[in-house]
């Protein structure tokens, strides 16, 4: 029956019945729970992902794969369980989630096995370029490159090698870059027209990049109208770009044309990101009584970018502390089975005890003995569970930021119920004194604090960041990356706490050998006098004073709050 049902699946997906296949991969479940079957209730919940990629529903396709891949891993599959999780990491990719697709596609790395080549080529394409859209230009390179060992065919090899000349051409190595464009191009296999237009246009102007004054116009044209004519729009996104920055010290009108081609372009294939681009180039490029209108709408564009960002990586957040919750509450019941058992012992031993009673004197010394050594046993059995309240509260307090930062973020999503007990926890975990929760000190050190700084900002406040990639995070050492990331997530968790501000910026900069970060809001500010009264703030204080820094405060009554950190660098 099962087999039947998912044959039926794989039948209307031939057909594109995408509403009939979904039909039967709920009855695959369903009938697969009733029979107790955990590889096809997974089986289940994967064809439903695959549908919805079909219908490009990523959320949907990430829930259901997350639902897949979870059931893998408690029946032992784990070469299932390392591609499903491949999968979710494409799905957040696609969702321009890119620190979580990088984090998830790690995490898939550990899974795979070598037998897995499509698989592992595109994890390290994930992780390859979540490192360009962060600026880590050699990290990108080294990865897709990776991705080319284990490219199973041609067209896939020959991408590959585009996307480490773009990652050369980023970090301005031009020449390596324009090598491996000519190579590309070389190759004997190159028959896709489309393909041939990309790479030629990338050499084209990774050539003008190198020198403004090379002549590539005629190549960069051939490639446009081989795109035109394939009707190639991802394509000719590219070449409208790169011909609008060829054009722009040369023909100024031809350079803005380009622009708007682009931003036409842009908008028909809903590509938000490259509509941003082009909206940018016309700014630069239009009258001074246009840029008004173009300058609003680039900032209403890249808000709502924004705004989908972060729904998207807390949707993600969502269906994983659903799960960690099931989790949970298994936990719960199995703690509570354990203090049954440990009741019924008690119970057991006061059995044994009053019916040891009426032969005291008889047995006196052998009831001792006894008695002593059941004492000794429960004694045992309510110092282990002590234990492990002991870790359970400590687990909760180096959480409890991470826990605030999660249900602020949920506030939308989840009902209010939920809301109430995960701010119950967030109060009692806050009041007891916690150590420090793991937090990455290397490369991702400064995306996982920007990611941070993002979440905590209410969906109706603008937040501002300056000089972030100015700052040689790598000259800091562990501790004062620690200390900076805690102290800077305290004051946004305060700020969106107390300041109801709408604008916060939050400015990095250095001089000689200080590294300095200026917070400032619009918020309702209070007095110094109550500010130094918090235990927050004390907190902060003696974090900063431990590494030598400083630490300054500036605020009035509705004059909204200001803030110097100072750290030695």
């Amino acid at each position: 029956m099962l087999d039947i049902l998912d044959n039926k699946i794989y039948y209307h997906n031939r057909l594109k019945e995408y509403d009939s296949s979904l039909h039967f991969a709920d009855r695959l479940i369903k009938t697969a729970q009733i029979q107790n079957d955990s590889a096809f209730i997974a089986t289940g919940y994967y064809r439903k992902a695959f549908i919805f990629q079909y219908l490009n529903q990523n959320e949907k396709q990430f829930e259901n794969t997350y639902a897949a891949r979870e059931i893998y891993l408690k029946i032992g599959d784990t070469a299932s369980a390392g591609r499903r999780t491949a999968e979710m990491a494409n799905a957040q990719s696609q969702l321009t989630d890119y620190t979580g697709a990088q984090q998830t596609a790690t995490e898939a790395l550990e899974y795979l096995s070598e037998n897995d080549s499509v698989y592992l080529s595109s994890m390290y394409n994930t992780i390859a370029t979540t490192y360009r859209n962060q600026e880590f230009y050699q990290d990108a390179a080294k990865e897709w490159r990776n991705a080319l060992k284990y490219a199973s065919r041609s067209r896939d090899s020959l991408s590959n090698l585009n996307n480490i000349a773009l990652a050369l051409q980023d970090d301005k190595k031009f020449k390596e870059a324009i090598k491996i464009f000519e190579k590309i191009l070389e190759n004997s296999n190159l028959t896709d027209r489309k393909s041939r237009a990309r790479f030629m246009d990338n050499l084209a102007y990774t050539k003008w990049l190198q020198d403004s004054s090379a002549v590539v116009e005629d190549e960069l044209l051939y490639a446009k109208e081989i795109r035109r004519k394939e009707n190639d729009r991802n394509g000719l996104l590219a070449s409208y770009n790169h011909l609008s920055d060829y054009f722009r010290n040369k023909d100024t009108n031809l350079s803005r044309i380009y622009a708007d081609s682009l931003l036409i372009t842009a908008i028909n294939t809903g590509s938000k990101t490259a509509q941003l681009n082009a909206i940018q180039k016309l700014i630069q490029l239009s009258p001074a009584n246009k840029t008004k209108d173009l300058s609003d709408r680039y900032i209403q564009l890249n808000d709502g970018i924004r705004s989908e960002n972060i729904r998207a990586k807390n949707f993600f957040a969502k269906i994983r502390y659903d799960e960690e919750q099931k989790q949970k509450e298994i936990d719960t019941l199995e703690t509570q089975t354990a203090l049954q058992r440990i009741e019924a012992m008690e119970l057991q031993n006061q059995i044994i005890i009053l019916s040891l009673v009426g032969l005291l004197i008889l047995v006196s010394g052998g009831f001792g003995f006894y008695y002593l050594r059941q004492k000794h046993t429960r004694e045992k059995i309510r110092e282990a569970h002590l234990t492990e309240t002991r870790i359970s509260k400590k687990i909760h307090d180096e959480l409890a930021n991470d826990v605030y930062n999660v249900m602020s973020g949920l506030q939308s999503i989840v009902p209010n119920n939920m809301i109430d007990k995960l701010e119950h926890i967030y109060d009692r975990t806050r009041n007891i004194s916690r150590e420090n929760s793991s937090i990455p000190t290397g490369t991702n050190y400064l995306p996982h604090l920007l990611s941070t700084l993002s979440a905590t900002v209410p969906d109706d406040t603008r937040l501002i960041l300056r000089g972030e990639n100015s700052i040689n995070w790598n000259q800091l050492v562990p501790e004062k990356k620690i200390i900076l990331y805690r102290v800077l997530q305290e004051i946004m968790i305060n700020m969106k706490k107390h300041s109801n501000a709408s604008l916060v910026a939050v400015i990095f900069s250095e001089e000689k050998s200080l590294l300095n970060i200026n917070y400032s809001d619009n918020g309702t500010g209070t007095s110094l006098q109550n500010l130094k009264t918090g235990n927050g703030i004390l907190n902060m204080e003696n974090r900063i004073l431990s590494i030598k820094g400083k630490l300054n405060f500036e605020t009035e009554q509705e004059k909204g709050l200001k803030i110097l950190i100072q750290i030695p660098s």
